[in-house]
């Protein structure tokens, strides 16, 4: 307790810090929907409502690095993998876009593959703790897990647009919240409902779960943010201090601090271990639409627009005082390999039961002198680097 009070002691000049505090950069057209940290700190990627996503340098110029083109639509969502050489993007025009992301003088960001999950905006992506898996919280109320080695899909089915998602660690249980409702349901793998969690007064705007799988964070437009405990489905803490609508939450990979921003301009750094804010920065003027936490802690970017106006579009670089984690990457995980693995695996079981078929088909044509029509199969993947994948209602 002591520490976090010297802390917040040192960091509480950002309570009272106002607009010119902090430096703004402005490169978007319209507004930025979604902003990340590379996992390496070096980069700031934002998405934007300009069918554009932008790479910056991660420094006092947030230099511009490379420019994402080609989206159909706005973009609305991105992940990294935890090594920080995958990146996906999604947005309004249902395409997941693969990039392999390097720290490259010519180009940073390369398109690996794509995916199409439908013709439906897709308003989460979530990348699996693994990195052989992709989450995605789709507008048609689906919830989507994308095996990434095995280029499979296994939908789980709604009908209500997904406001906001979050997945434990452990991939056993996924979180979901739907436009139009207060509450947080909690499924298993299967879709079956687990819990609900109840206490919001207005809908959900982002859920996260803390890495020790003890903790659920939300964020609403009820203008609060509720910690839960998962194990014992309750309400264990509400923060009260933004005005407005709650818009988007960010925490560190460790889950010892929590960042917030809302309509309100205001951006709310917090301490999860001890439960309590730490600092408050007013940005105002500005409705903040996302943020996002620096890898080692000390810097908060916000995704920021003048009220009223779209163009030009930006974000502002916080400091937050909060002294420098070491940043430790997992080893770069090849995916290459993995999928030709699993496709000689596959091939290997496609022909042994091709053998047993024809060794069925051979005795049952001894026993009558027919022979039987193998049934027809659909192949839902074109093998190629642009992948389709179609999702039928029924599935």
């Amino acid at each position: 307790m002591r520490n976090s009070i010297i802390l917040f002691l040192f960091i509480s000049t950002g309570v009272f810090a106002q607009v010119d505090s902090f430096p703004y950069f402005s490169n978007h057209s319209n507004d930025i929907s979604c902003i990340t940290f590379s996992p390496d700190g070096k980069y700031i990627v934002t998405g934007s409502w300009d069918n554009t996503a932008i790479i910056h340098k991660n420094d006092s110029t947030a230099e511009t690095a490379e420019i994402i083109e080609g989206f159909r639509g706005a973009v609305t969502t991105m992940a990294f993998s935890r090594d920080g050489h995958r990146l996906v993007i999604g947005g309004q025009g249902g395409k997941l876009a693969f990039y392999e992301f390097n720290d490259s003088f010519f180009q940073i960001a390369t398109e690996d593959t794509s995916y199409l999950l439908e013709n439906t905006q897709i308003n989460k992506l979530i990348y699996g703790p693994g990195m052989r898996t992709i989450f995605s919280a789709c507008n048609n109320g689906k919830f989507i897990t994308l095996d990434l080695v095995k280029n499979k899909i296994i939908p789980i089915n709604g009908t209500t647009p997904i406001s906001a998602a979050a997945v434990a660690i452990d991939r056993r249980s996924y979180f979901i919240a739907v436009k139009g409702s207060p509450i947080i349901t909690q499924i298993d793998i299967f879709g079956k409902v687990l819990n609900t969690f109840e206490g919001h007064s207005n809908d959900i705007t982002d859920l996260l779960v803390t890495v020790d799988r003890k903790s659920l964070i939300s964020s609403s437009k009820d203008k609060t943010i509720r910690v839960w405990d998962i194990l014992n489905v309750k309400e264990d803490v509400v923060f009260t201090e933004h005005t407005w609508s709650v818009t988007d939450i960010d925490m560190d990979p460790l889950g010892l601090y929590l960042v917030s921003g809302g309509l309100d301009g205001t951006v709310n750094l917090y301490d999860l271990k001890e439960k309590e804010p730490l600092a408050q920065y007013t940005l105002e003027g500005y409705k903040i639409n996302a943020l996002a936490l620096s890898p080692d802690n000390t810097k908060i970017v916000a995704a920021a627009q003048p009220n009223g106006v779209s163009n030009p579009a930006g974000f502002f670089a916080i400091k937050t005082g909060i002294p420098a984690r070491k940043i430790v990457l997992p080893g770069k995980m090849d995916l290459r390999t993995l999928r030709e693995t699993n496709k000689r695996r596959a091939l290997k079981i496609k022909k042994k039961k091709q053998e047993k078929a024809s060794e069925n088909d051979d005795s049952k044509t001894n026993k009558t002198g027919t022979t039987s029509t193998p049934k027809s199969k659909v192949e839902l993947l074109t093998k190629t680097e642009q992948v389709t994948i179609t999702i039928k209602d029924n599935e």
